[in-house]
């Protein structure tokens, strides 16, 4: 029996080197590896020579061995800053503000975010992050002079923009006043147009009364010239011909007959005795004067 503990005091007792070992070995490989400070430290020496990707690289690989450590990303903010990333920077500024209660990190943290901002133009911006710097240093006159600038940026900023307003309002009532002076042309046309459709409407109607009423007009003349011809006894038509004809066979008064109406003389006393006393009575209708005629 006590042999077997003994062998079992044995066993616990190699665990617990062994654990041990594991322990130590651990320590020794953490202690062995970068700390936070001492590759923010490279970083800085890098950035001294101006090789800011080599320190933004250390910067970045201290913020992993410790994300809380406000250092690290105000540093890379400075390498960003100069290798004219002004974006990432204002980032890493802010990032920086996290983790940091240190004054001097702040004001000075709030004083690169404003130039980086005022490099990217956004006056706003620039502005605001240069007072947060003026309210925990007054007396920085750099930042005070800064500030006037982003100042007078800003304004000039915000005058334009109102002149574009302006210019757009104006532009838009101009386009206003066009459509509505195009729709009042439009409605004049059309007046216009509607008055001489109503005009040559009433033209039409009058040209055609006129033409009927000349039509009227002449029918009525040639009626009233045929009365007046048969109240006055003139022959009509056929009549006036044959009368004509028969004119023409008379002779005047001191002629004498041509062989044409002699012989058309003869051809009436061959018909019937009313009818050569008609036609008698029609060729010798003469004034009573003496026949000039030899038989």
């Amino acid at each position: 029996m006590m042999g077997e503990v003994t062998q079992m005091n044995l066993v616990k007792r190699h665990r617990i080197i062994s654990i041990l070992v594991l322990l130590l070995a651990g320590i020794l490989i953490t202690a062995c590896g970068p700390s936070a400070e001492k590759l923010n430290k490279e970083g800085n020496e890098a950035f001294g020579e101006a090789a800011f990707v080599e320190a933004l690289a250390a910067y970045e690989a201290a913020q992993v061995e410790n994300p809380e450590l406000a250092e690290p990303y105000y540093n890379a903010a400075n390498a960003l800053y100069r290798e004219g990333a002004y974006a990432e920077a204002v980032t890493m500024m802010q990032e920086a503000l996290k983790y940091t209660n240190a004054a001097p990190i702040e004001t000075q943290s709030f004083y690169n975010q404003g130039n980086a901002s005022f490099n990217l133009e956004e006056w706003q911006a620039a502005v605001d992050a240069y007072i947060e710097a003026l309210l925990r240093n007054p007396d920085d006159a750099e930042a005070k002079y800064n500030l006037e600038l982003a100042l007078q940026q800003l304004q000039q900023q915000q005058e334009q923009q109102q002149q574009q307003e302006q210019d757009q309002q104006q532009e838009e009532n101009q386009d206003q006043e066009q459509d509505q002076s195009q729709d009042g042309q439009d409605q004049e046309d059309q007046q216009n147009q509607s008055q001489s459709d109503q005009q040559q409407d009433q033209q039409d109607q009058q040209d055609q009364s006129d033409e009927q009423s000349s039509e009227g007009e002449s029918g009525s003349e040639q009626e009233q010239e045929q009365d007046q011809n048969q109240q006055e006894g003139q022959p009509q038509n056929g009549e006036e011909s044959e009368q004509q004809d028969n004119q023409s066979q008379i002779p005047q008064p001191g002629q004498r007959m041509t062989a044409e109406q002699a012989r058309q003389l003869l051809a009436a006393i061959a018909q019937d005795a009313e009818t050569l006393q008609e036609r008698l009575g029609q060729i010798f209708v003469a004034p009573p004067n003496q026949s000039a005629q030899q038989w």
